[in-house]
């Protein structure tokens, strides 16, 4: 597991690709917390949040980071806004969800990513998937 830690753990998207459109992804990653071991999630996001700043056009915090319980575990979640250019110049106006949930010496990265206007799938749609997650000791 630690080998492969940048790889996500789960990665889906809704369409089968090629899909001319921005297609709705969830994924799941695992990371060490390193120098973030005993710091509350909702930190985690908001350095996550900063980084993040720095590279999307039009970027803006929608929901800053909150508490929330994902699989009996205190975790984190926030919801941000901007302008995904692709390749070949479009951009997508989209909306990216994220939750930190630690778990011992690492922590789950899950983030999905979907239209603002929910035209090829709704966040209601992500929301079911988070709340099916299952994480145990």
């Amino acid at each position: 597991m630690l080998k492969y830690s940048t790889a996500p753990l789960v990665a889906m998207m809704k369409h089968p690709e090629p899909l001319d459109d921005l297609n709705p992804s969830f994924k799941v990653q695992i990371k060490p917390l390193g120098n973030f071991k005993g710091t509350d999630p909702e930190q985690i996001l908001a350095t996550i949040s900063a980084q993040i700043g720095r590279v999307f056009k039009d970027f803006v915090v929608a929901q800053a980071p909150t508490d929330v319980v994902i699989s009996g575990i205190k975790a984190a979640y926030m919801k941000i806004h901007y302008s995904l250019q692709v390749p070949d110049g479009r951009t997508f106006p989209t909306t990216s969800e994220m939750w930190i949930v630690p778990k011992g010496d690492y922590f789950f990265m899950i983030g999905a990513g979907t239209r603002q206007d929910e035209k090829t799938g709704s966040r209601r749609e992500i929301q079911q998937i988070v709340d099916s997650i299952k994480i145990r000791s």
